[in-house]
């Protein structure tokens, strides 16, 4: 027989369950005829579009509807209900789009008071020197307006036109000094846009003109800089900025001239030791990649344990290539303060010790580092053929601390845009909100995503904000289902399928990197079309069922082509087949050594990463197997690939 008390539990859940579905069944309907108005919301005089805002007056993206409305009517006679909406959604990404036309509108009728009451800083540089132009009219303190304008000045590239008139204003008023000429000369010939550097030149007293020639010459073609008979040292400090610039991009083209330019240079000008440390950093990198003989020099000369992270990571690099392990365990107990403790340190100095006849400081650095759930960690454990330790610590959150998060108007917009997958407006709003809360609701708010299934931004959000122990919600088993499908099928283990998609997205469904990979997991088109015999759209590699197939395709393609071997195949997946083959040495090297030696960064740390990831994820599939054991004792060779 039920007790009283859980028969009043039941009753309560009945009388909730209906309750539940009425809301659901509300939203349904709301969020139907949200995408039914929408293009109703161009005509807001339309009965169609003031009906729907009385339906819809408590949907979350009702104010999309009427930012809609108000960029179809950006006019004079709508100032009253653009000034509301400017002032109920100012902190958030409703803003932006309606400032810029709003404001814009008022820069073309010259309506400067309106213009300046409005304006808020919105990164759009034609406003901006809008604003500062009106405020340069408009004021008595034109000191205070002309401190707008060094901003707009101090950039690699030209300006809008309308800068223009705030630029002559400026410089009339003598504002403009020498010095900012040349900054913005330095930037437009370093990495800017070059083609200003000529405009620049003009600017610069007659007798220092030479100097942009000499800007231009080094930004084209870094060899110039061997002709040092076309510096006079007449300005001496602005030569050597020319020089340094270009002796840190000739080095990677031509390491001989650059070492006899710099020897010629130093004879000629007086280098700081500033100065000539950033030479010796420059050369020991662009030596160290290569394997040059004379790497060990500069390397040496570049790490004096001021604390430069890189160049301490590219000597360990290059002494680890040579498997000097006397000069490993010096480069490490010479390391910068900040990384002594660094776990890669503690693995190479155990790594040193094992070589070095000296097991049991081996296995006391061991033994300290197979607790970290960490690549170097994973290593460690493999060492002892000890099980990882992925000290999971899952945040304990309160049901009250959630329901604030998730009420707030901010977080309500982005869990709907999320369900009409609008992954980019939901991301802004989500984003935006999280710059106003909290650390402790931050937190919360990154369980919320993982909650939602938007993974993520639960993973960003917990990298972000520095709580990494809640290793269920940082790896989660996203798509599970479509992973585990396609990897049994194509035979690879769905560990490392999850590990892929948790490195290349996060699981964000709609990534698009810079070079054109999608997806899931990342697919390149050209893969998939090698993959599929032919074309696949965009559409289809944004799809997770398709993009998760054509990336386990590939990853079973890669094992084939490298025996099977998944470090090479998970550096094959990042670099492409053709580099992986080129970095093989003819002889048998550890894997650890091979993968700390990997020439390019990226593909370094990614290998890492994937590798520390399917550990992870062996374990939270219920696999208990230690896959270090095995890698800690792999050798690479360039035998080890397919013809």
């Amino acid at each position: 027989m039920l007790s009283v008390s859980t028969l009043r539990n039941c009753l309560v859940v009945m009388a909730l369950y209906p309750l539940s579905l009425l809301a659901d069944s509300k939203l349904e309907q709301q969020r139907a005829q949200f995408l039914d108005t929408e293009k109703w919301s161009y005509y807001p005089d339309s009965q169609a579009y003031q009906d729907a805002l009385v339906n819809l007056a408590d949907y979350p993206l009702l104010p999309y509807l009427q930012q809609t409305a108000l960029l179809a009517s950006v006019k004079l006679n709508n100032e009253q209900a653009i000034a509301g909406f400017l002032q109920d959604y100012a902190d958030t990404p409703l803003d932006r789009e309606l400032r810029e036309k709003w404001l814009t509108y008022l820069a073309k009728r010259n309506d400067q008071a309106r213009f300046l009451k409005y304006y808020r800083d919105t990164g759009d540089d034609t406003l901006r020197c809008t604003n500062a132009a009106y405020h340069l009219n408009q004021t008595q303190n034109r000191q205070q307006a002309f401190a707008l304008v060094p901003e707009l000045w101090l950039v690699g590239k030209s300006q809008d036109k309308a800068c223009d008139k705030v630029f002559k204003q400026w410089t009339d008023a003598g504002q403009r000094t020498e010095q900012m000429i040349w900054q913005r000369l330095v930037l437009a010939a370093d990495g800017g846009d070059h083609t200003l550097v000529p405009y620049l030149k003009s600017l610069l007293p007659a007798p220092q003109q030479y100097l942009g020639d000499l800007w231009l010459d080094a930004r084209r073609n870094p060899s110039s800089v061997a002709r040092l008979s076309r510096f006079p040292v007449k300005y001496p400090d602005k030569e050597k900025q020319i020089v340094l610039y270009a002796l840190k991009r000739l080095v990677w083209r031509d390491k001989p001239l650059a070492i006899k330019t710099w020897q010629q240079a130093s004879d000629k000008y007086r280098f700081d030791s500033s100065e000539e440390q950033e030479v010796a950093a420059g050369f020991a990198i662009a030596m160290a990649v290569e394997d040059h003989p004379q790497a060990e020099f500069w390397l040496e000369r570049a790490n004096r344990g001021d604390g430069n992270e890189e160049i301490f990571r590219w000597h360990l690099t290059h002494v680890l290539r040579h498997q000097d392990w006397q000069h490993v365990a010096d480069v490490v107990n010479m390391a910068p303060a900040a990384l002594e403790e660094d776990y890669s340190s503690r693995y190479w100095l155990a790594r040193s010790y094992e070589h070095l006849n000296d097991p049991v400081n081996a296995k006391r650095q061991y033994d300290a580092l197979s607790n970290v759930r960490h690549y170097y960690g994973f290593l460690a454990a493999g060492k002892l053929a000890k099980a990882p330790n992925l000290a999971d610590t899952p945040l304990q959150i309160s049901d009250l601390e959630l329901s604030t998060v998730e009420n707030l108007p901010a977080a309500k917009r982005a869990r709907e845009l999320l369900a009409l997958k609008r992954y980019t407006a939901a991301r802004r709003e989500w984003i935006q909100l999280q710059s106003q809360l909290t650390y402790q609701q931050g937190l919360a708010a990154a369980v919320l995503a993982d909650r939602w299934g938007w993974h993520d931004q639960a993973i960003f959000a917990f990298s972000r904000l520095g709580y990494l122990d809640d290793v269920k919600r940082r790896f989660p088993l996203a798509y599970d289902q479509t992973l585990m499908h396609n990897a049994s099928k194509h035979h690879v283990d769905p560990a490392w399928a999850f590990a892929i998609a948790r490195r290349e997205s996060s699981f964000m469904v709609d990534a698009n990197s810079g070079v054109g990979a999608k997806g899931l997991m990342q697919v390149m088109p050209g893969t998939a079309r090698h993959l599929a015999k032919k074309k696949v759209s965009n559409q289809v590699l944004f799809d997770p069922e398709k993009n998760v197939e054509y990336g386990t395709q590939y990853l079973r393609y890669l094992m084939d082509k490298m025996q099977d071997n998944p470090v090479l195949a998970t550096a094959a997946y990042n670099a492409g087949m053709s580099r992986v083959k080129r970095w093989l040495p003819k002889e048998d090297v550890p894997m650890d050594v091979w993968v700390e030696t990997i020439p390019y960064k990226e593909t370094r740390n990614y290998v890492k990463a994937v590798m520390a990831y399917k550990q992870i994820y062996k374990q939270r599939l219920g696999q208990q197997q230690n896959l270090f054991e095995d890698l800690a004792n792999m050798k690479i060779s360039s035998s080890m690939t397919a013809m």
